[in-house]
């Protein structure tokens, strides 16, 4: 009997979803989601266009190439500032703490990393 030997490396993802600052700003989004779920007001509601204009943004940039697509990899990077400012602000508030507010850091972290990178011609 021969052994079969499963490969547990995820297959890579193609288009845009093989991005990972793509990926991990969706992520950032779904989470920031869940955990103000129920609640409105500018904070919140500010918080959701950033996050959502990091998205797109990103997705402006992926089929571009040379300054234009850094320069809009930079904007995505200013977004994420503001999404960086408004986690500040829900955290001074009372609306976001623990576990949850750790994560959308981290999250939010590692996605103005890797603009920073990539917004540089």
């Amino acid at each position: 009997m021969q052994d079969t030997v499963t490969c547990s490396t995820p297959k890579p993802r193609a288009g845009i979803e093989g991005l990972d600052v793509y990926r991990v700003a969706v992520e950032f989004y779904r989470l920031l989601r869940q955990s103000t779920r129920g609640r409105r007001g500018h904070v919140i509601d500010q918080s959701y266009r950033a996050a959502e204009s990091v998205i797109l943004n990103i997705a402006e940039a992926y089929p571009m190439s040379g300054a234009d697509r850094a320069r809009r990899f930079r904007i995505a990077g200013g977004e994420a500032a503001e999404c960086h400012a408004g986690l500040d602000l829900l955290e001074i508030r009372g609306e976001l703490r623990g576990p949850a507010l750790s994560q959308l850091r981290a999250l939010l972290d590692r996605t103005r990393a890797m603009l920073w990178r990539l917004g540089r011609p």
